[in-house]
């Protein structure tokens, strides 16, 4: 299990009352003390320095899964400034909840998180409305279902489509919007 940044900073402070006797006695340019308040933020020349803990982490891995923010939010009760700062540090992204899953025999499961997306996959035009397209669709042999399923959920080398994209193809988790279908 890995330390917060203030179990990391305790054990600084220990090393340097240890060394000599007392946190008071301590001198300024102690490399301990340095780093403890650089930990903790408490010297105004500290260089903030993004440690992450676990909690950090398991942002990092909810965002990467598909979890949206609320979600995140609620689950690990963290707020809005946590979440940020651990998508911007690892340059992640909010990924869209899919809501329709398309099967065919003899093509791969395709999930779209919009209406007009099925028309992607079944070659049709987009200018249908969506009474049209649920109609339309299950006559080119298409079976549609109405799901609700996060990025982490859809299955490996099924195909998918979210607003204003083409065709992709899921390869694991860290596949997000890399490899075009070629279908």
């Amino acid at each position: 299990m890995a330390l917060t940044k203030y179990q990391k900073a305790l054990i600084y402070i220990r090393k340097a009352e240890l060394q000599y006797g007392s946190i008071s006695k301590t001198p300024e340019n102690d490399p301990n003390l340095i780093k403890a308040r650089n930990l903790l933020a408490i010297n105004q020349n500290a260089v903030k320095i993004f440690e992450p803990d676990d909690t950090d982490l398991e942002i990092k891995r909810m965002l990467e899964y598909g979890y949206p923010a609320h979600v995140i939010y609620e689950k690990l009760r963290v707020r809005q400034p946590v979440v940020q700062r651990v998508r911007e540090f690892y340059g992640l992204k909010y990924k869209p909840i899919f809501k329709y899953k398309l099967t065919k025999d003899g093509q791969p499961d395709f999930y779209t998180t919009y209406v007009k997306g099925m028309t992607r996959i079944a070659k049709i035009s987009n200018s249908f409305n969506s009474r049209a397209i649920f109609n339309l669709i299950p006559k080119l042999g298409y079976e549609i279902s109405e799901v609700s399923f996060y990025w982490g959920d859809l299955p490996d080398n099924c195909t998918y489509a979210v607003r204003q994209s083409i065709v992709f193809v899921k390869h694991g988790i860290d596949s997000w919007l890399d490899e075009a279908w070629k279908g």
